[in-house]
């Protein structure tokens, strides 16, 4: 009885707080676990026939906000597939809506990248410079706690061992925490 007590103050309390308080202010810094999938569109396929076409990824964004809606967000994203692993690195700024007075923040991004990939075995390393674009929502469900989705594309150039360009689509499910 004591517990439900407990649970039932607390649930109060949170909803007591006013949307405003779950927001991102100037000088936050926000570090985001993110896990999903990437699936490569658009590949040139005789140079990376020994890549595959998707792999998870599972990795780590930065965010510094310097005026509280622009962000500047990098990102540590490795792809991992059967046999292959794919580094993933992007720098770029990060635009929130935050005019709304609710614990949802809507999002875009927009990043330069790098990528170095390379099969766990034999076979080529490659090499892709490019730029993605995403967007989303983080729902804060306390200050310095929003979960969170992503959906981000991203069109680069094949440097190595050929040049070509490739395309890859992502879905992300995140977990940012304010520090």
């Amino acid at each position: 009885m004591k517990g439900a007590a407990i649970v039932v103050a607390v649930v109060v309390a949170l909803g007591a707080t006013s949307a405003s308080a779950y927001t991102v202010r100037p000088g936050d810094f926000l570090i985001r676990g993110v896990t999903g999938a990437g699936v490569n569109v658009a590949r040139l396929n005789v140079a990376t026939k020994a890549t595959p076409p998707a792999g998870m990824i599972m990795g780590v964004d930065l965010d510094w906000s310097f005026d509280g809606e622009w962000s500047l967000a990098t990102s540590l994203r490795p792809t991992l597939a059967p046999g292959f692993v794919d580094t993933n690195v992007g720098v770029g700024a990060k635009y929130r809506v935050l005019a709304l007075d609710a614990p949802f923040i809507p999002f875009v991004m927009g990043q330069l990248t790098t990528a170095l990939g390379g099969p766990l075995g034999y076979g080529d390393v490659h090499w892709n410079v490019g730029a993605r674009l995403g967007g989303g929502v983080d729902y804060f469900v306390m200050r310095d706690l929003a979960g969170g989705v992503e959906i981000g594309s991203e069109g680069s150039l094949l440097a190595v061992p050929l040049l070509a360009p490739e395309w890859t689509t992502e879905v992300l499910l995140g977990v940012t925490w304010r520090l």
